[in-house]
C-alpha cells in the first residue's frame, strides 16, 4: 500500500472538539470505577446547587474525549496510518502514553477552535469589542472566562433561554 493510502474498509478519523464520539459506548474506554474521574466514563450530569466546573471533572472529560479518539482511531483507521501518525500498534499503549494525567499547564499555547454565530450577532460582538477596546477574540475569551466560574445551568433552563435568544435574534433582526 502507498504512503498515505487507506486499508479497504478504513478511512481517516479526525475528531472535532463538538464531535459526539466521546459519549458513543464503542469508543468509551474502560476505566475502573474506583479510579475514575468524574466524567471519564460518561457525560456528567447536572445537579442543582453544585458549583462551577472543577479541575477534576475537565479532567475526566478531556481523559474521555482523548481516550474516545484514541479509541475511534484504532477502530477505524488502517495500522499503517496509525504508525505514520507516530502512534503505537496497539490501543492500550496508545491510551497509556497520550491520556492526559492532568490539565493543560495555564501558560500553554491557545488552541485555535471555530464557533458558528448569527451574522447580526457577530456584527454586533465585533461592534461592542470596537467599543471597548479590544478585539473579538479577547471579547469572546472574556466570556468564557466568566461563564467557567459560573455554576452550571440546568439543561431545561438553557434549553428555553437558547429558544428565547433565537426568537429574539429573529425579532431584532425585523425591527431593526
Amino acid at each position: 500500500m502507498a504512503d498515505g493510502e487507506r486499508a479497504k474498509g478504513y478511512r481517516k478519523v479526525q475528531l472535532k472538539p463538538g464531535d459526539p464520539t466521546s459519549l458513543d459506548p464503542r469508543y468509551i474506554v474502560a476505566v475502573p470505577d474506583d479510579v475514575a474521574l468524574p466524567g471519564e466514563t460518561g457525560a456528567l450530569a447536572y445537579e442543582p446547587g453544585r458549583g462551577p466546573v472543577t479541575d477534576e471533572e475537565a479532567l475526566g472529560v478531556l481523559r474521555r474525549r482523548k481516550g474516545a479518539q484514541l479509541a475511534r482511531m484504532y477502530a477505524e483507521s488502517a495500522p499503517q496510518a496509525l504508525e505514520h501518525r507516530g502512534l503505537p500498534p496497539t490501543l492500550d499503549e496508545a491510551l497509556a502514553r497520550h491520556l492526559p494525567a492532568e490539565l493543560p499547564a495555564r501558560d500553554k499555547a491557545k488552541e485555535v477552535t471555530s464557533i458558528s454565530l448569527p451574522p447580526r450577532l457577530m456584527a454586533r460582538l465585533v461592534a461592542r469589542a470596537e467599543i471597548e477596546g479590544r478585539n473579538l477574540n479577547a471579547l469572546i475569551e472574556m466570556m468564557l472566562w466568566r461563564l467557567d466560574h459560573e455554576a452550571p445551568l440546568d439543561p431545561e433552563d438553557v434549553r428555553r433561554e437558547y429558544a428565547e435568544m433565537m426568537d429574539d435574534l429573529k425579532n431584532r433582526q425585523a425591527t431593526d
